[in-house]
């Protein structure tokens, strides 16, 4: 009996969850990526962190996080070189709060994408735009 599948810490959730290739209509097939996988993609890809930061991150080990990594880019790529639609849709994961600071006054807080769905980090100190950070020390809940 296979030992059951952990869930994934999920920071934020993407506001566009659909993809439809220009001039397929609704013939186009469907690749369907998990929320933990566009996390996965977030994290390495864009925050750029090292995959061991990335799997602390998501609360699971490098091996699975390197699985998961691994997985989505090869269903994007498909999909891509495919003309395939991209659905983005399930997976083991919950959502936590994440880590935002400020760009101009370094003022940190957690931010909630529940509450905040289009992930806008207005600084509640300034004014001013975040941006998804480390804990460093002034970090407000």
């Amino acid at each position: 009996m296979p030992r059951p599948r952990k869930r994934r810490r999920v920071g934020l959730l993407p506001r566009v969850t659909n993809f439809q290739p220009v001039g397929l209509g609704e013939q186009a097939q469907v690749e369907l990526i998990t929320f933990d996988e566009i996390e996965a993609l977030r994290l390495k890809d864009l925050d750029g962190l090292d995959q061991d930061a990335c799997a602390v991150e998501m609360g699971v080990a490098q091996s699975t996080f390197q699985r998961i990594l691994t997985s989505a880019r090869r269903k994007l790529s498909r999909a891509i070189l495919e003309g395939k639609a991209i659905h983005i849709e399930g997976g083991d994961y919950h959502l936590v709060p994440h880590q935002v600071e400020c760009n101009d006054c370094g003022f940190g807080w957690l931010n909630d994408s529940r509450l905040d769905p289009g992930n806008q980090y207005n600084c509640p100190r300034c004014g001013g735009k975040g941006r998804r950070g480390r804990k460093r020390g002034n970090w407000e809940e």
